[in-house]
C-alpha cells in the first residue's frame, strides 16, 4: 500500500511540476499563452486565409506547424534557417480585410532545441532584421524567438504593439 501511495505522490509531483513551468518539451504551452489572439488583431485586419496552393504545407492559421511544415519552411522564414535546430514553430498570418489571402503581417514564435541552437539560429534572424529594421522585429525569450514582419512599413507600429503584448504574456508565463 505504501508503494502505491508513494507512486501516486510521485506522479502528482511530476504533473504539478510541469504545470508550474508552463512548458512542454516543444514549448507548446508557452507558445499558446504568448501567441496572438483574435483580440490582438487591429481594426481592418483579420486572420489571413490560406490559399489552396499553400494548404499542403500551411494547414491552418493560426497554427502550430507540424514537422513537415517546419522542415519545408524554416529556411524560407529566415535565410539559412536550420529546421534541425527547431522544436516548434507557431505561425499567425494577418491580412487586411480587403485582401484576405494576403500576408500583410506575419508572426512566428520559434522554439529552439536548446540554448546553443537558439544562439546560432537567432543570429541569422538578427542579421535579417538588421537589414529590414523598418519592417521586422525580433524578440528573444529564453530559447524562443518571436519574429514579426510587416509588408507596409507604415504599419510597423502594429507589430511593435503585438511584440509588447506577447512579451507581457511571456512574463506572466
Amino acid at each position: 500500500m505504501k508503494k502505491i501511495i508513494t507512486f501516486f505522490v510521485f506522479i502528482v509531483l511530476i504533473v504539478s511540476g510541469s504545470n508550474v513551468t508552463g512548458l512542454t518539451e516543444d514549448g507548446t504551452l508557452m507558445i499558446n499563452k504568448m501567441r496572438l489572439m483574435q483580440e490582438d488583431i487591429p481594426e481592418g485586419y483579420m486572420y489571413g486565409q490560406i490559399p489552396d496552393f499553400a494548404k499542403k504545407v500551411l494547414k491552418h492559421n493560426p497554427w502550430n506547424m507540424d514537422k513537415d511544415a517546419i522542415k519545408t519552411l524554416t529556411e524560407k522564414i529566415y535565410p539559412g534557417g536550420d529546421y534541425n535546430q527547431v522544436t516548434s514553430i507557431h505561425v499567425t498570418i494577418i491580412a487586411k480585410k480587403e485582401t484576405p489571402h494576403g500576408d500583410d503581417i506575419v508572426c512566428y514564435i520559434i522554439k529552439y532545441r536548446d540554448a546553443k541552437s537558439a544562439k546560432e539560429e537567432i543570429s541569422k534572424i538578427s542579421e535579417y532584421v538588421g537589414y529590414n529594421g523598418d519592417r521586422a522585429i525580433l524578440s528573444v525569450m529564453d530559447n524562443m524567438a518571436v519574429f514579426l514582419h510587416v509588408d507596409d512599413k507604415e504599419d510597423f507600429h502594429i507589430i511593435r504593439k503585438m511584440e509588447k503584448t506577447m512579451k507581457e504574456r511571456f512574463k506572466r508565463g
